[in-house]
């Protein structure tokens, strides 16, 4: 019996032993038919998966180009910075990480809770975050909790020329000023990374790495004298604090070049805290305000005057009791006398004599001298939202609007085309364009552009523009209205304004607002530095050379400091006894030299010249180089209404000239910049006959 029993038991111990290999058996093949699945038909698509979970192609950009003053002092770099991240999914449980995690990041377990919630699988938690923050996220060692680097735009002379630059935002795209103006060239390329993740998630590169340098940004090498500029906005800054005032501007430049060194404006900037900042602080002002300019604007009408030989500076104008009625109104000087000198009108400041002088000189050629000197036209110097101003034609000046402008009222300026105007009269009669930007290096050092100084016209002898600087050193003196603005070692050239600014509410001149403003340049005998200086709004003292002047004066210490310039001996300063230099008796003698950088621009003549009349009114006139106004007239006068395209003068027309008026279906008229290399002096001259005949 017991050997039958272990019969049984062995022949089930044999089944089971076999139903067990064929569950082993069954379960192997199996398994290898999987295998063998994931590997053909599956193969593709798994592949693709996993490199959409593990693989990258990472974008990066590179280091943006740093921002330099001329002497090499960085105004803007960039510099790299950790950023903090995390990839909610592989956190475990996310309330145990909340508060910690706020306690690191320094903010509530709210907003952390808030970021943690979603359902993205890569959340931000602090870009360009301080190293001690990711120092301490990084000691909580979570796993999907992780830091990278980022460049961060560093701004290391904070306000200094805070609206100049302008700023970037977190991404690294210029969004103002000439971070805004130059994105594409100080920004750089971008680069490409392949990169996979280990079991650990831990990136690995799976291509070589990039020479990341050569993607790097241009670097922008302005004209802009770091120390000068400091010195404008701590003068400027001091001027409006003094004196309560609403704000102000200031703009230093070299006379000789054009170029920029201070460009200021109050209140200042720091582009490093753009969040303290409204959008009206980072506005740039010396480019984008206009106002009134006031007496300061004086020099030019007395320089076109002398041009124009409608007077000396010996000239003797009736002061009129310091009072001159015009028709309804009255304009009156401050400042009583019964006579003054042309040079004691811009002396003293007077606005009877300023309008006399005006009205010798005659509306128009005073209005083709005022756009000659760069007024109601952008400067060229390519900044972003730079306005032109405001000058009307003078077929729309009613005699007091003739007065107003002849002391600087009822036009509108910008502090940049002040001071661009204040050069030409400081460098022999030279308008050029104001540089900002003087050159641009990529990475190795090596130039890739520059800008030239660039001259637009002459507009004066250099005869006048001497005779006008003599004029214009009597105002620092004693007797003057600008003394505040006087330098120990130099003579100053200046003058000085008080503009009364139009209410926007009442549209009229307000007896509570105005602006003060200063403008000159020093050594007045050998010009190196003009400046501008504008206090908007100041409180209880609104004169010019009281409000504006002391910065003035600090400017521009400061900025012959630094360029070491020695005072001009004593026997060849200006002085108040000396007889004022003598000017050419023709504008056909004069040509102020440019210097050897200074390119010439073709530019458009100013001032307008009338071709002679045919006096046929049968045919079409020759409306070549006409302006747009001067054509409309010749038309009119042979009964044709042209049809008008472009702007500036005409430089093409249908039907040609000599056309009979009656075959004339319709006149257009073509107009656009003419370009000529003559000197505005031929105008001048052609002028001169033309109204003494």
């Amino acid at each position: 019996m017991q050997h039958v029993g272990d019969e049984r038991a062995r022949y089930w111990l044999k089944i089971r032993i076999g139903l067990v290999a064929t569950v082993f058996a069954c379960g192997f093949v199996a398994i290898v038919g999987r295998v063998y699945y994931l590997q053909t038909v599956e193969a593709e698509a798994l592949q693709e998966r996993a490199a959409v979970e593990w693989d990258r192609q990472v974008t990066r950009q590179a280091r943006r180009g740093d921002i330099r003053d001329r002497n090499g002092v960085e105004l803007a770099v960039s510099v790299e910075v950790p950023s903090i991240y995390i990839r909610p999914q592989m956190v475990g449980d996310t309330e145990e990480l909340i508060s910690p995690l706020a306690s690191a990041l320094d903010v509530s377990e709210d907003w952390v809770r808030g970021r943690l919630d979603t359902d993205q699988p890569f959340v931000w938690l602090d870009r360009q975050a301080h190293p001690d923050t990711a120092k301490a996220v990084e000691q909580l060692g979570v796993s999907g909790l992780k830091t990278t680097t980022e460049y961060k735009r560093y701004y290391p002379m904070r306000e200094v020329a805070g609206q100049l630059l302008g700023f970037v935002g977190i991404d690294g795209e210029g969004l103002e000023g000439l971070e805004r103006q130059f994105d594409g060239e100080l920004a750089g390329g971008t680069y490409d990374m392949s990169v996979t993740r280990d079991a650990l998630g831990r990136p690995m590169l799976l291509s070589n790495t990039p020479e990341f340098g050569k993607f790097e940004g241009h670097s922008l090498h302005l004209t802009v004298d770091e120390k000068v500029q400091r010195a404008a906005e701590s003068a400027l800054a001091e001027q409006v604090e003094e004196y309560d005032a609403k704000g102000g501007y200031a703009i230093a430049m070299d006379v000789e070049s054009g170029d920029v060194l201070a460009m200021a404006r109050a209140p200042s900037f720091d582009p490093n805290r753009i969040g303290d900042h409204s959008s009206a602080d980072w506005r740039l002002g010396p480019v984008t305000d206009t106002f009134e300019p006031g007496s300061v604007f004086k020099p030019f009408l007395l320089a076109a005057a002398l041009q124009e030989q409608a007077t000396t500076l010996d000239t003797v104008y009736d002061m009129e009791g310091s009072r001159m009625q015009i028709g309804g109104y009255s304009i009156r000087d401050i400042i009583r006398r019964d006579e003054m000198t042309s040079a004691e009108v811009i002396q003293n400041s007077s606005n009877v004599g300023s309008y006399k002088m005006a009205r010798d000189l005659g509306r128009d050629s005073y209005y083709d001298y005022i756009r000659a000197f760069g007024f109601g036209t952008p400067t060229g110097i390519g900044l972003r939202g730079e306005r032109s101003g405001v000058v009307w034609p003078p077929d729309q000046w009613a005699e007091i609007t003739f007065a107003n402008v002849a002391f600087g009222q009822g036009i509108s300026v910008t502090p940049l085309q002040l001071v661009t105007a204040v050069a030409a009269l400081a460098n022999g009669g030279r308008l050029l364009e104001p540089r900002i930007v003087n050159e641009m290096r990529n990475r190795d050092g090596d130039v890739v552009w520059d800008k030239e100084p660039t001259m637009v016209r002459q507009v004066l002898s250099p005869e006048v523009a001497e005779q006008v600087a003599w004029a214009m050193s009597l105002v620092t003196l004693d007797e003057g209205t600008g003394t505040a603005g006087a330098l120990e070692h130099f003579t100053v050239a200046a003058k000085t304004g008080t503009a009364q600014q139009v209410d926007p509410e009442t549209r009229t001149y307000s007896s509570e607002k105005w602006i003060s403003g200063f403008v000159g340049f020093a050594p007045a005998e050998e010009p190196e530095i003009a400046i501008a200086v504008f206090v908007d709004e100041p409180q209880e003292m609104r004169y010019g050379g009281t409000v504006a002047g002391p910065a003035f004066a600090e400017i521009a210490s400061e900025a012959l400091a630094q360029r070491g310039t020695l005072p001009v001996p004593a026997d060849q300063r200006f002085q108040l006894g000396d007889d004022p230099p003598e000017v050419a008796d023709s504008p056909d003698q004069w040509s102020a030299p440019a210097s050897e950088r200074t390119v010439m621009l073709p530019t458009q003549r100013v001032l307008d010249h009338v071709p002679a009349d045919s006096g046929d009114d049968s045919v079409v006139p020759n409306f070549s180089n006409l302006t747009l106004r001067q054509a409309l007239e010749q038309a009119h006068k042979v009964g044709l209404v042209p049809r008008v395209s472009g702007s500036g003068r005409v430089t093409a027309q249908q039907p040609e000239a000599g056309v009979p008026v009656e075959e004339v279906a319709e006149l257009r008229l073509t107009l656009s910049p003419q370009l000529d290399t003559h000197w505005i002096a031929d105008e001048l001259s052609r002028r001169s006959i033309d109204e003494e005949n």
